[in-house]
């Protein structure tokens, strides 16, 4: 196998969701990693999993890295999980539903809230990004959503990017921002080579935004939650 073929972007995913396994820091060169490189990493991260849950098979203490499945067919456990990390790091309980949203694929998870006079109404967490990036993915996001939620709740600045917010992301270890997940194309202007939009599939009707013009599709790239962008095989 040549060492510098790329990994494809389903393992690619599947080693994000499962990166604290070899990486607790997350710090980990994905755009350097050859196809190799990533099947032994998740061939590590298996035999973990296997280890982990016969050691902790009995336990009945809340242990979130050990979370590989949600279940879906309604939000309770959703819910569950939530509101135990809602003790664990902020030691209130989440009285707001925490919901599985279908519709939501531009952000990881939302924390919604009435506008007027800032009282939560809900977190929801959106069901397509569980299904490519796993339920650790669920459980940073739900940190995220969390930090808004308490520090609404407090009257403090939860906005992304408020000092407030980021630094209680910190002190929970969740990510700074749930940002959109990208994979496709990156395409290029046909006329100038200005980089253009990411698509998955060549479509008549798009141009360059500068000069109208056709689209040459070149490589096949995807942005990580993190907002990395890594280049992978199709």
């Amino acid at each position: 196998m040549n060492s510098k073929q790329k990994p494809t972007a389903l393992m690619l995913k599947y080693l994000y969701a499962h990166l604290f396994v070899v990486d607790p820091t997350r710090e980990l060169m994905l755009e350097k990693l050859s196809y190799q490189d990533v099947y032994e990493l998740i061939q590590q991260i298996k035999r973990f999993t296997k280890e982990k849950q016969q050691s902790l098979s009995s336990s009945t203490s809340f242990q979130e890295h050990v979370i590989w499945r949600i279940d879906t067919s309604s939000s309770e456990e959703l819910y569950q999980i939530g509101n135990k990390l809602s003790l664990q790091y902020f030691g209130r309980p989440c009285k707001v539903p925490i919901e599985w949203d279908k519709s939501v694929k531009d952000a990881a998870g939302r924390f919604i809230f009435e506008r007027t006079h800032q009282k939560p109404i809900k977190i929801v967490q959106s069901l397509w990004q569980y299904t490519q990036f796993g339920a650790q993915h669920v459980i940073a996001t739900l940190k995220h959503e969390l930090a808004h939620y308490h520090l609404c709740l407090q009257k403090k600045p939860f906005a992304d990017g408020a000092p407030e917010f980021v630094a209680e992301c910190r002190r929970i270890g969740a990510p700074l921002f749930a940002v959109k997940m990208l994979e496709g194309y990156q395409t290029y202007c046909s006329v100038c080579s200005a980089k253009a939009e990411v698509l998955k599939k060549p479509r008549k009707k798009d141009k360059s935004p500068c000069c109208k013009a056709d689209l040459v599709f070149k490589e096949y790239i995807i942005r990580l939650p993190d907002g990395r962008i890594v280049q992978v095989e199709v």
